[in-house]
């Protein structure tokens, strides 16, 4: 009967993959919520119809003063 050695085979160490830590995961959730919502309200404000106190686009017609005599 031959007589056997077992030698334990170690594994080249590979790079370990860390977990993403769940204060960071939940930080950057919030602040891509905050954007977003920001965003969102940007785009609905500009989206909606003027006050109907000042139109926009129309003309203000301000008067300029009378021109002085000529080389003044």
């Amino acid at each position: 009967m031959a007589a056997t050695i077992e030698v334990p085979v170690s594994r080249p160490e590979g790079p370990r993959h860390r977990r993403f830590p769940a204060p960071s995961a939940i930080g950057v959730a919030l602040v891509l919520t905050v954007t977003a919502a920001l965003i969102v309200i940007v785009v609905w404000r500009g989206l909606a119809p003027a006050p109907a106190g000042h139109r926009m686009g129309t003309p203000v017609v301000v008067p300029h003063p009378a021109p002085g005599p000529p080389g003044s």
